[in-house]
This record gives structure tokens, C-alpha cells and sequence, in this order.
């Protein structure tokens, strides 16, 4: 048998899913033009082969060619990601939130002559074909006209037998995922099949917990590797998942209450909208796992997500909480390397994280040998199939890897006597004030745990004698007030006067900016703010 990868990987899966349930829609409309409004195992085999098929045949894809994705974040989207890797080609996905000229550089650095894309982006954003520098148009959505110059799959080729996948290496590159952007232009991480099907040991870590009335609640942009690893890591667990487009609090609580969703997949921001929205507790009662990736989640927000939902009820009493993930990973480790967990029995409750074996996680200090136990470092990663580069980049991949193959994520951590990991903040969010290293992150849970903040950025700005001090941008949460002289105030009492910020700037709900997973934008936040003198 041939090594899995992921060209192969629903063919792998394909004998024991077979009739199992992959995902529920409210409004989907399939290859032969009819409502799908629950997609089985074999249905979503016989899709993505078609597509495969049509890119081979008719669109005539070469191995090794890039296929964009800019369209709708819907389903359709991660069939068609997997489809041009059954293919043989290399799946770019692109965020729908991009301007014309951001995609028009990522095209034309990247080369990809094949676009993926609907009716709603090309009108919106593209307008005109002559805009990109694209050969082969795919329109992706079912709207009945096809659009001028656009081809896709006939529901004739549902009908005819399914080409073999392409025979690939699992470590021949499948992927190209860029980053946010937030320190300049996006850089695309290469990825392998080894990369992205390392979650199977997360995948298995966590298996026992599910059973067949489980179903998640997916409210991630696809062109995230963490929308990407979680949908492939139900896959491989048997959890069938909905799917929201656009994450509105209002609308995902509806969603758990009707649907009886026991696991919810977001990010940080989004479990802090959820809490700072204050629903009723029984509207979420059906939660089992609450699960973040992609940023720290604050330690008020996960002490707030234990309170909703429950583990196990037994005659409808809820006997444990519910579990709450906070997963760590990066798109060039090709998804989540290490987690920590909110449980009785879990060491640290949530502030300490464990390695996913078989990752690997070493502290470097400045010098690059392993940090003493301890003491703040850079944190290291090691495991399979980490990008092996940056598209196109080979000053910034050069930079990415040390010399013996462990990869720098730019993040600050401690590791303690017992081996676990406790995350301290990027190394570019150390604020040097007066000789003293304040970490953002800490100033920020402070901040973050007043009851009229919903959010929270921390910053330096320049001072003429500390060099830089913190200061702060505290979002309010919907209907609260305060002044900033009490959030100083606040802080003072709970910080060392050298990490206290100096200024904290109030802003209103929803007003920080906010990147592709609602991340916060600390490059606008620094640009806006932080030339600024803090005073003395």
C-alpha cells in the first residue's frame, strides 16, 4: 500500500465512512444541482473526485500546478482545496476579504494560472477578468449563469467513474497557506500531506471523547489552516460539523440551541463576543468542548465558557463541566502542535499546554541554546512535516528553520520542571521599559478581567527616560461604561508600577482592528497609537 497522503486521503477513509454523516447544511446545492441538505461520506468522495476529474481532464492541471481559491467562504471552498490536491496540484487558498490588489501580488508572485472562484467575489472585488493574470476560470457556485469565460464540473461527471488520485510523496508540498500579513506583505508557507495530516495524533487523543451524537459548529474563514486542520481532524475522528460563513454571536447560540451543538471550533475573539454577549446558560446547554486555536484565549473568557454546557448530564443534571481547549499552533507547523485544557485533572488548568506527540518543543534563550527551566525563551517546534519555506522566499525561509530543523514561531514561553509549556506573548509584544521586559499579554488578562472590558490590545509607545512604556486599548463590552482613570486604577493595584500602562485609550465595541480570525491588528494599533509619547 502506498504511503497516505492527502490526494488520497477520502479514498483511504472512503471503505469505513462510507454512510456516515460529514456535515449538515441549511442552504447547499451540490454538483447535480439539487439540495444537499445532509452530506454523507460518500457524497463528499464522489464530489471532490468529480472536481478532480474536471481539473485534470478539461482544465488540464499539471502536477505541481497552483489552484487559487478566492471565493465564498463556504463549503465549497474546502471541497475544492481538496480537490486540486486529489488532482496532483497545489491548493492556494486565499481569504475573500482581500482587496483586488492584495490578490493581484499574491497571483502574480506565486504564478497560479487557475482560479477558483463565484459570482458574489468576481462582482464584488474582480469585476473584470483582466484584472488577475489568470488562464483558467472556475466558477464555484451554483448560481444557474454561468459567468462569461468561466467553466466548472457538469453533473455529468458525477456520473463517470472517478480517476485514481494522484500518486504523490508525503512530503511533496500539496498547499500554500499565507500568513496575515500583520509585520507586511502575506508570505505562503508551504505545507506537505505529512503537515496537515499530522493532526491524526490529535485527532486520536481525543476520538474517546466523541460518539455518534456528537456535531460541531464551525464558524472559521478556509482559507485559515485552522479551519483546514480542524475540518480534516472530524473527518478523521467521524464528527460531523455545520458551518457558519460569517460568526455573529446572536446567530451561533440559535444554531447550538437548535441544533444541539456539543462541540464549538472558533477563535479567541469569538468565544469572547459569545461570554460578553451573556446568554442564557440552557441556550448552550448541549456544549461538551469548547475549543480555540489561532491566539491566546483569555483566562476570564474560559472561566466564563465552563459555566455553559456540560461533559456529561445524567438524567439531565450536568455532573462535569464542559472541557474547554485552548490549542496552540501556527501555519508553518501545519496546525496544532500542543493544548492546554481546562479540566480538574489537567495540570495547569488551561495556563500550561502539553506537546501533541510527536511534536517537540524546545525554549531557546538569546544565545539559541535550550533556555534553563524557568526562564522566558523563544519557543522552538519540531515535528512532521513543518514547512520546509516560504513560497518564493528564500531569505525568509532561510530564516525560519535553525540549523538543526527547528522551527522559530516568534513566541515567548516558559518550560516548567515538569516539561509542560506556558505561553508568555510574541517576542515582538515585549515592551522594554526602564530595563524591565513587561509582557503584553500579562498587562492584557489584567485589563481583560474588568468587567466593562471586552477586549484588549497593550502596546509600547516611546518615553523619554523608560525608553518605552505600555499603554493600552480596552474595548468595551456592549452597554458597559468606565473611564480610563479606573482601569488605571485597576491595574495599579494588580501590576508591578513598572508594567501598569501608562495610557489606556477606550473604544467601542467592535472598533479594534481585526485581521482574517478576528485577530487583533497590533501593526494598525501601533501606527495609530504608539508613535505617540507616553509622558512621563
Amino acid at each position: 500500500m502506498s504511503a497516505l497522503t492527502l490526494a488520497s486521503f477520502l479514498d483511504h477513509l472512503l471503505p469505513t465512512r462510507g454512510q456516515r454523516v460529514v456535515a449538515y447544511h441549511d442552504d447547499f446545492i451540490g454538483l447535480d444541482g439539487q439540495p444537499q441538505p445532509v452530506q454523507r461520506f460518500t457524497d463528499l468522495h464522489r464530489e471532490v473526485a468529480a472536481m478532480s476529474r474536471f481539473l485534470v481532464e478539461e482544465i488540464g492541471l499539471q502536477r505541481g500546478e497552483l489552484v487559487a481559491i478566492y471565493k465564498t467562504n463556504d463549503y465549497r471552498f474546502f471541497r475544492w482545496f481538496l480537490a486540486a490536491i486529489r488532482a496532483g496540484g497545489i491548493a492556494v487558498p486565499l481569504n475573500p476579504l482581500l482587496t483586488l490588489a492584495e490578490i493581484e501580488r499574491i497571483l502574480a508572485h506565486c504564478g497560479a494560472r487557475v482560479l477558483v472562484t463565484d459570482s458574489a467575489v468576481f462582482h464584488r472585488t474582480i469585476r473584470t477578468r483582466q484584472a488577475l493574470p489568470v488562464t483558467h476560470w472556475i466558477q464555484a457556485d451554483s448560481e444557474p449563469n454561468l459567468l462569461e469565460g468561466f467553466r466548472r464540473p457538469s453533473p455529468a461527471c458525477l456520473e463517470r467513474p472517478p480517476i485514481a488520485p494522484a500518486q504523490l510523496e508525503p512530503d511533496d508540498t500539496v498547499a500554500v497557506f499565507h500568513t496575515s500579513g500583520t509585520q507586511g506583505f502575506p508570505k505562503g508557507a508551504m505545507l506537505s500531506s505529512r503537515a496537515l495530516l499530522g493532526g491524526r495524533a490529535l485527532a486520536a487523543l481525543f476520538g474517546p471523547l466523541f460518539n455518534r451524537r456528537d456535531l460541531a459548529l464551525l464558524c472559521l474563514p478556509w482559507a485559515h489552516i485552522m479551519a483546514v486542520s480542524t475540518a480534516l481532524y472530524g473527518l478523521m475522528a467521524g464528527v460531523p460539523a455545520r458551518f457558519l460563513e460569517r460568526f455573529d454571536a446572536e446567530q451561533a447560540v440559535d444554531v447550538i440551541e437548535r441544533h444541539r451543538i456539543t462541540v464549538f471550533v472558533g477563535v479567541p475573539a469569538m468565544l469572547v463576543k459569545l461570554v460578553s454577549a451573556a446568554p442564557p446558560k440552557e441556550k448552550l446547554a448541549s456544549v461538551r468542548l469548547w475549543v480555540s486555536a489561532s491566539d491566546h484565549l483569555p483566562r476570564a473568557c474560559r472561566t466564563a465558557l465552563l459555566g455553559y454546557g456540560a461533559l456529561f448530564r445524567v438524567l439531565g443534571r450536568r455532573i462535569a463541566r464542559p472541557l474547554v481547549v485552548n490549542a496552540y499552533g501556527l501555519v508553518e507547523a501545519g496546525g496544532g502542535a500542543m493544548f492546554g485544557l481546562d479540566a480538574p485533572f489537567f495540570p495547569g488548568r488551561g495556563e500550561l499546554c502539553v506537546p501533541v506527540p510527536p511534536y517537540r518543543i524546545r525554549i531557546a534563550g538569546t544565545d539559541g541554546r535550550p533556555a534553563p527551566r524557568g526562564q522566558v525563551g523563544e519557543c522552538l517546534i519540531k515535528g512532521p512535516g513543518l514547512t520546509s519555506g516560504y513560497w518564493k522566499d528564500p531569505q525568509g525561509s532561510a530564516a525560519l528553520l535553525t540549523g538543526d530543523g527547528w522551527l522559530r514561531t516568534g513566541d515567548l514561553a516558559v518550560k516548567t520542571r515538569l516539561g509542560l509549556v506556558r505561553l508568555a506573548g510574541r517576542a515582538k509584544d515585549v515592551i522594554k521599559s526602564g530595563g524591565y521586559s513587561v509582557y503584553a499579554r500579562e498587562v492584557e488578562e489584567v485589563i481583560m478581567a474588568h468587567p466593562a472590558v471586552a477586549n484588549a490590545a497593550v502596546i509600547g509607545a516611546p518615553h523619554p527616560e523608560k525608553g518605552e512604556v505600555a499603554i493600552a486599548i480596552a474595548e468595551l463590552r456592549q452597554g458597559a461604561a468606565t473611564r480610563e482613570e479606573e482601569l488605571l486604577g485597576w491595574c495599579r493595584v494588580r501590576l508591578a508600577p513598572y508594567k501598569a500602562p501608562r495610557r489606556i485609550h477606550l473604544v467601542e465595541p467592535g472598533a479594534l482592528p481585526q485581521g482574517l480570525t478576528e485577530k487583533v491588528l497590533k501593526r494598525v494599533l501601533r501606527e495609530r497609537y504608539g508613535g505617540r509619547p507616553a509622558g512621563t
